[in-house]
């Protein structure tokens, strides 16, 4: 969401000159929109007193005497903490930014009007409508939280910048932070449209090997024995594709490979970074049980996380939930409807958006669809789904006590669709992934879904083991065709660390999470040691990658020298065939680049444009030279000075102020921090290959790591920070210890009156 609110400079200066004029009303604002943390508030809406107990890393552990009272505070809470960050969320799906930032930044019309256009806010409606009779009890409660702190008027401080006012929460609000995750991890789209344009630059021979099939030698997550097929095996219409960057980790073992005998859970989310993140850690001390975990502001639920006896943890699936299907023009039947986007500083703007019985009408104006010359688009997505009842089915999953009921709970999740980890205190671990997963014909149109029993699904495997690297999910055998885009090395590498330990522990998965040894790298290496460079630095670089494990540490030279040269590499390799295009479709490609490089591939290291024929050692030599060429100007010519963290270093954006050209704003609300590895490594740190940056924009997200034996011990991280405000203590202060790999624990052994040394404890207590 962050590249639609950018150039705000000339604006915001007049806003800085007028806070220069009043220098004291302004810091008065900013130290006023501190929350409170302490002593007692009166606030309308709870029925007894809740203690809002934050700890020393400023996670609130919330106690009170209902269930409703304690969905109010955590509400409450989030305002405090994450507001902005709510607003823009909520915008963004309702189509809404305009309203608050369009005089910044026209581009704020376009994701508007792409939001509209897809029907997000109808979505997040409907689902308001969808809610049980349960959880909607527990929504109020939180919308009435979430007013009661904007009621006192204390607003977050990008307001003052902005100079605007917030609106009151809603409950299809909260909604649309469901609909704005689906958006955020749904599969498909963008990959639907790069497909149709290489298959115009590329025969079909070397668009297939282009875009290889999922390794022979890449694990699938399950295995033949952990489940009945649904049916007869399927000639899969669409291959399964590699090479998947963004993604998750998690992997749960049963206790007989575990040192304590009962199961271990880890879990690490890769999503984009931000500041603050999307991620905010909460203890909710219900009726039925304390429940620890990520909660996401907006929403009432601890979407991962762990109850008093269960810990589950999630990953995307990769599987293909998003179709563009193209119409000849004038053949398919639509409704209209009128959006007006509210601009402010100009004038609204009226769009007429047409629907097809399955979704949308894409318009061209708003989305890149040359590929499709003429021909109408229609957007088929289970993200657009109305009978979204995943906030309903989370709050379900949160509070189950066993497996069958964490299954139980799943039916109605549409999405999206996620590979759920799950470990209880009874020693059961198991898997499962409920939504919405297309069934095609031949012609690729979508005839249905798998029903709900026959999705991926399996108990206490016979290995004792779960591992989820966003890799391929089912085996051959499995009943229904599953295309997707799944991630080969990471979950290799994990199945590789899994298999070095007899007996696990919370230290030894720790371990895992932090590791930064790159399985492609491993494969390639014989490759790249084979390289000819031509120059003095490009030989000596040779020599350092001749002695290199593939570790991506940021404190190695190595890495830095092989992430310059892998850019250089993807160049030599394809810039030739794809001419014109090739920055559009420059991206990792890791298998392919490893068939090309170890493989049956290697007539790509060939550069159609000239005579002669190269081999992909002088290709490699050539792009090292010219990627050390690179370097040197850039890092200095001493490459014993050179750091893989100098250059590759996590940025936590803000969605508004970085980027703004304003540096004291920018300094205040962006956070960076160097870190190691990266796409394909278990520590995983993606930056654009495309960009020419090794800025990372997205990675771990959180960490956890659940002990069954004493889920008290269990491990938690995430970054920045849990505050959204600038100001505070706790806007950057986990940054540090999240690329250090430390952690902390969310215990739930102790209450208001004996809690541990520093815990600072707000009291809302009922208005009179």
């Amino acid at each position: 969401m962050h590249w639609v609110v950018r150039g705000l400079a000339a604006i915001l200066g007049l806003v800085i000159v007028v806070a220069a004029l009043g220098l004291g009303y302004g810091y008065w604002r900013f130290s006023s929109s501190m929350p409170r943390t302490e002593g007692t508030i009166e606030v309308a809406g709870i029925s007894a007193d809740v203690q809002i107990a934050r700890d020393e890393y400023g996670v609130p552990h919330i106690f009170g005497e209902t269930g409703e009272d304690i969905y109010f505070a955590i509400g409450y809470a989030h305002a405090q903490d994450r507001f902005f960050q709510m607003d823009l969320m909520r915008r963004y799906v309702h189509g809404e930014l305009s309203a608050l930032l369009g005089h910044l930044n026209p581009a704020t019309v376009t994701a508007d009007a792409r939001s509209r256009n897809r029907g997000y806010h109808l979505v997040a409606s409907a689902a308001a409508e969808n809610l049980s009779p349960e959880f909607h009890s527990a929504a109020d409660a939180y919308v009435a939280g979430v007013n009661a702190r904007l009621a006192e008027g204390h607003y977050p401080p990008e307001y003052l910048i902005l100079q605007a006012t917030p609106e009151p929460w809603e409950l299809r609000d909260s909604m649309a932070v469901v609909v704005y995750m689906a958006d955020s991890l749904a599969a498909g789209e963008g990959e639907e449209v790069a497909r149709r344009e290489l298959a115009e630059i590329l025969s079909p021979t070397q668009l297939s090997e282009f875009l290889p099939a999922y390794p022979d030698w890449a694990p699938n997550m399950l295995q033949d024995e952990d489940f009945e097929p649904a049916s007869a095996p399927v000639d899969p219409t669409t291959e399964a594709q590699p090479d998947y960057d963004d993604g998750s980790n998690a992997w749960v073992l049963s206790g007989e490979h575990t040192a304590s005998g009962e199961p271990l859970l880890a879990n690490d989310p890769h999503l984009a970074l931000g500041a603050p993140g999307i991620w905010y850690f909460a203890r909710l001390n219900l009726p039925q049980g304390a429940i620890a975990g990520a909660t996401i502001a907006g929403s009432p639920l601890v979407v991962l996380g762990r109850n008093q006896v269960s810990a589950w943890g999630f990953t995307n699936t990769g599987f293909d939930v998003i179709d563009m299907v193209p119409h000849a023009p004038g053949t398919l039947a639509t409704t209209e409807r009128t959006e007006v986007i509210e601009v402010r500083g100009g004038a609204d703007i009226a769009i007429t958006i047409r629907d097809a019985e399955n979704g949308p009408v894409l318009d061209p104006e708003y989305f890149d669809l040359d590929v499709f010359g003429n021909q109408d688009v229609v957007l088929v997505s289970t993200a657009l789904d109305r009978s979204n009842q995943v906030a309903s089915v989370s709050y379900n999953l949160m509070l189950s006590q066993s497996f069958e009921e964490f299954v139980e709970a799943g039916r109605g999740f549409t999405a999206p669709m996620q590979n759920m980890h799950y470990a209880n205190v009874d020693g059961t671990i198991g898997y499962t992934t409920p939504g919405l997963l297309p069934i095609r014909d031949e012609d690729g149109n979508w005839t249905g879904y798998v029903p709900y029993e026959d999705l991926p699904r399996v108990e206490n495997p016979v290995s004792g083991r779960i591992a989820s690297g966003n890799n391929r999910i089912v085996p051959d055998n499995y009943g229904y065709d599953t295309p997707g885009s799944y991630a080969a090395y990471r979950a290799a590498r994990i199945e590789e660390r899994l298999d070095e330990t007899g007996a696990h522990t919370p230290d030894t998965f720790h371990d895992i999470q932090m590791d930064q040894v790159s399985a492609q790298i491993q494969r390639i290496l014989p490759a790249l040691q084979a390289a000819t460079p031509q120059t003095a630095h490009g030989q000596q670089a040779l020599q350092r990658i001749r002695n290199w494990n593939g570790d991506m540490d940021a404190l190695l030279a190595e890495p830095l020298i092989y992430s310059l040269w892998y850019r250089d590499i993807q160049e030599g390799i394809y810039a030739d065939e794809l001419g014109d295009d090739f920055l559009r479709h420059l991206s990792t490609r890791r298998v392919f680049t490893e068939n090309v490089l170890i493989g049956d591939d290697g007539h790509w290291c060939d550069n159609i444009s000239t005579e002669a024929v190269e081999t992909c050692p002088e290709i490699l030599g050539t792009a090292l030279d010219a990627a050390m060429a690179r370097g040197i100007e850039t890092y200095g010519p001493d490459i014993d000075n050179w750091t893989w963290g100098q250059a590759h270093q996590a940025v936590f954006d803000h969605p508004v102020l970085t980027g703004s050209g304003l540096p004291l704003l920018e300094n205040w609300f962006t956070v960076r921090q160097p870190v190691g590895g990266d796409s394909s490594t278990v520590n995983v740190g993606v930056y654009s290959v495309r960009d020419g940056s090794f800025d990372v924009f997205h990675g771990p997200s959180l960490r956890a790591i659940y002990d069954l034996s004493d889920l008290d011990s269990s491990r938690f991280m995430h970054a920045p920070g849990q505050s959204g405000h600038p100001w505070s203590d706790h806007y950057r202060d986990l940054a540090p210890m999240w690329a250090a790999g430390e952690t902390f624990e969310m215990r739930t052994d102790w209450t208001p009156e004996n809690a541990p040394e520093g815990v600072r404890i707000l009291t809302l207590t009922p208005e009179n």
